[in-house]
């Protein structure tokens, strides 16, 4: 009901941090659902020099040797509601199903936006892909302050990047 609704907000929110402190570039850094973007729309907005490096994806969980993920929870779930699943089965699975920090494994809203983030050209390579656990993220975040510096020197602005044209593309 209010997916939009707060969408708007966090776009608003961005802009009013960026041009309330006269941010020179942003780097955005989002994970989950509607917050990429939000923070994408906010940086088009302000059009100053911006980058997005989410916290990447989570890894799957395990339960009894098979990858789960939280749509093998929504699965449990209903198997728990129609009986086919005991209480203990179902918080058993609950423990394994989110192990690592990060959004959710699976693709949802939030890593499908950061893969199209990749696209838009907003992101860097392995954006959306690169899990939070994994140190090669923490060399893709210093590789994206690297890449808004080069952006703030050479003047490139997301409407530079995403535009009709390369929506149209």
């Amino acid at each position: 009901k209010y997916s939009l609704v707060t969408r708007e907000l966090i776009a608003d929110s961005i802009e009013c941090m960026a041009k309330a402190h006269a941010f020179d570039a942003l780097v955005l850094i989002p994970n989950c659902d509607k917050i990429v973007p939000g923070m994408v729309m906010g940086a088009l907005r302000v059009n100053v020099p911006s980058v997005v490096i989410s916290g990447g994806p989570m890894l799957a969980g395990k339960y009894k040797g098979k990858d789960i993920s939280l749509t093998t929870m929504f699965e449990a779930v209903g198997s728990y509601e129609n009986g086919t699943m005991d209480e203990k089965e179902l918080c058993d699975l609950e423990e394994c199903a989110c192990p690592t920090c990060g959004s959710c494994s699976g693709m949802f809203t939030a890593n499908s936006m950061n893969c199209l983030c990749e696209v838009l050209g907003i992101a860097l390579p392995g954006n959306g892909t690169i899990p939070a656990v994994f140190s090669e993220r923490i060399r893709l975040a210093k590789r994206a302050g690297m890449a808004v510096m080069d952006m703030l020197k050479n003047d490139i602005k997301p409407r530079d990047i995403i535009n009709e044209k390369s929506i149209m593309n």
